[in-house]
C-alpha cells in the first residue's frame, strides 16, 4: 500500500492537486481537506493530476464526488487530468464520467 500525497500548485486555469499513492478509506478525508483548503474562485478550475494514483476504493470514490461538490457549490469546475485506467473504467461503469470533466494532459484551454 502506498501512501497518499497531495502536493498542490497553480495552472492558468487555477489550483492544481497532484494526488499520487493509494485513496482509500484511511485516507480518503486527506483529499477532502485538502480540497476545501484550496481556494477556487468562482470562473476558476481546479485540477487533479491522478496520474500516479495507484488505488481508489469506493471511499476514494466518494471523496472525489465530495470535492466535486465543494467546487460546484464555489462555482467553480473540477478537471480531473491523467486518470488510470482502472478509475476510469469504474467512473464510466457508474455514469460518474458523465459529472466529472476527464482529460488525458494538463494542457487545458484557455479560460
Amino acid at each position: 500500500m502506498e501512501p497518499l500525497t497531495i502536493v498542490s500548485s497553480r495552472t492558468p486555469a487555477g489550483p492544481l492537486l497532484e494526488v499520487a499513492g493509494d485513496l482509500d478509506h484511511s485516507n480518503a478525508h486527506q483529499l477532502r481537506t485538502a480540497a476545501v483548503g484550496t481556494v477556487v474562485s468562482a470562473g476558476l478550475m481546479l485540477v487533479m493530476d491522478l496520474g500516479e494514483l495507484g488505488f481508489c476504493d469506493s471511499s476514494g470514490i466518494t471523496a472525489l464526488i465530495a470535492v466535486r461538490n465543494h467546487v460546484v457549490a464555489a462555482g467553480a469546475g473540477l478537471i480531473l487530468v491523467a486518470v488510470p485506467e482502472t478509475l476510469r473504467r469504474l467512473l464510466h461503469l457508474t455514469g460518474l464520467d458523465q459529472i466529472f470533466e476527464l482529460r488525458d494532459s494538463h494542457r487545458l484551454p484557455s479560460y
